[in-house]
């Protein structure tokens, strides 16, 4: 491989192109994608459909197939083909993958489900302990029974890549690198890595079978294991034992087979000994707006533009909108919600209200309007969307409401609320309520 590029990185760029595939490229054309592999090269058409279902499978991969099939994605996502394989591979070794034939040689390393694992202690409410070396640690997730489940963890980032936007795990590689070193040096000291058998991944049924007589635990066929807290330790793991399958020491783990919502309850009780972000805390914390936000989350205009990375608007990237936190907060003061049915109205409600926001000033997202789309007026959107359902007027009039004019960056009102230029200064909450007045006068000289 070419200098400064290794196997851990060009797993995590094809991970990342079988992402943006996924979500971009109609699935048929895996399928050929497959058929090519497999007439040209000989791999084996179920290697390279495993990595749709699950792209933690490239580590089964050869460096040869890792290579090609990377090639393959970029081609069907239109990216240019020959210099990413020059990014990454020598001239010598492109022209050894165009000759590479798949041989079927089944490696002794080879791990899968089930899997029994010894001298396990059940200690109540659904959680098991066990210890597990790290040779097996690194086996578990070079076979891609590892999981990175974006439910259940501390936070993703939004990342460009191609000219795409998508989701990764946060990884401070420096933080990865220095932990691989001292695994390798065996002077790295033991933490507790917590997994979550993932309820209804198993192939038989049942994720977890706990013997008690014998302290034995089962983890049955198709199980897939989410990384719940360790993501840092599991990827030093396997980076030290992919340079020495011998290393030496062992991993206190704790198993648990619960729900996601479950595990985002043992997140916040996590968080009294390592601090989540609060809007990580708001989110898993649960409660009727939650289940508002669950369902802008998974449709409408919010769909995938709700960040829980931070707590403030500072710290919005890509295409995110607004933060988990000021979003729950924006929501409790306009509403009273208490029962679910009426967390579904309120959702279909704001859904409604934002297409047509959407729909009609859109276009103003990112140009000298874009005030309008601020995280600090949501509150005053969600007040005006309340007003107009209480007096029957329907959001299609929003045209006529809203002056576009209003909302450009120079105007002084955006200033003085702080909303723009604020040097750190917060819209505190007499502001909110000059801003939602500014938005119900607006309704008001609409004279709807």
């Amino acid at each position: 491989m070419k200098i400064n590029k290794d196997r851990e990185s060009l797993e995590t760029e094809v991970k990342s192109l079988i992402s943006l595939f996924a979500t971009t490229v109609d699935k048929k054309e895996f399928d050929l994608i497959v058929e090519h592999l497999n007439s040209k090269h000989g791999i084996k058409k179920s290697n390279v459909y495993m990595l749709l279902n699950n792209s933690n499978n490239v580590s089964k991969l050869t460096l040869e197939e890792l290579a090609l099939f990377g090639k393959q994605l970029t081609v069907k996502l239109g990216i240019d083909n020959i210099e990413w394989m020059n990014t990454w591979f020598t001239e010598r070794e492109i022209k050894e993958f165009e000759r590479f034939q798949f041989v079927d040689m089944q490696s002794i390393d080879d791990l899968d489900f089930p899997i029994t694992l010894s001298n396990v202690t059940y200690l109540g409410n659904g959680y098991y302990n066990l210890t597990i070396t790290r040779q097996l640690l690194g086996r578990l997730y070079k076979y891609g029974k590892l999981n990175y489940n974006p439910n259940v963890q501390r936070g993703m980032r939004k990342v460009y890549r191609y000219g795409k936007e998508m989701e990764e795990p946060i990884v401070f590689k420096s933080k990865v690198t220095e932990m691989s070193k001292l695994t390798l040096e065996d002077k790295l000291e033991p933490s507790t890595i917590t997994l979550n058998a993932a309820q209804m991944s198993s192939d038989e049924g049942e994720e977890l079978i706990y013997d008690e007589k014998s302290h034995k635990l089962t983890i049955n066929s198709g199980t897939i294991l989410d990384i719940v807290d360790g993501m840092h330790r599991t990827l030093a793991t396997y980076s030290a034992y992919s340079k020495d399958k011998d290393i030496n020491g062992s991993y206190p783990i704790t198993i648990s087979n619960k729900s996601d919502e479950e595990i985002q309850r043992y997140q916040v009780n996590m968080d009294k000994q390592t601090p989540l972000t609060r809007s990580k805390i708001v989110e898993y914390s649960g409660g009727h707006v939650s289940n508002v936000i669950n369902i802008l989350k998974s449709k409408g205009e919010l769909k995938d533009r709700i960040s829980s990375v931070g707590d403030s608007k500072a710290t919005l990237r890509g295409s995110d909108i607004i933060p988990y936190k000021m979003l729950h907060a924006a929501i409790s003061n306009v509403y009273n919600i208490d029962s679910v049915l009426q967390s579904r109205k309120v959702a279909d409600e704001i859904n409604e209200y934002l297409v047509y926001l959407f729909g009609y000033f859109g276009k103003h997202e990112r140009d000298e309007y874009k005030v309008l789309f601020d995280a600090d007026l949501f509150e005053a959107h969600l007040t005006l969307a309340s007003k107009m359902k209480e007096n029957k007027i329907p959001y299609d009039k929003l045209s006529e409401i809203i002056k576009i004019e209003a909302f450009n960056i120079e105007n002084k009102f955006w200033k003085d609320t702080n909303v723009i230029n604020n040097e750190g200064k917060v819209v505190n909450k007499k502001m909110r309520r000059k801003i939602s007045d500014f938005f119900e006068g607006m309704l008001e000289e609409a004279e709807l």
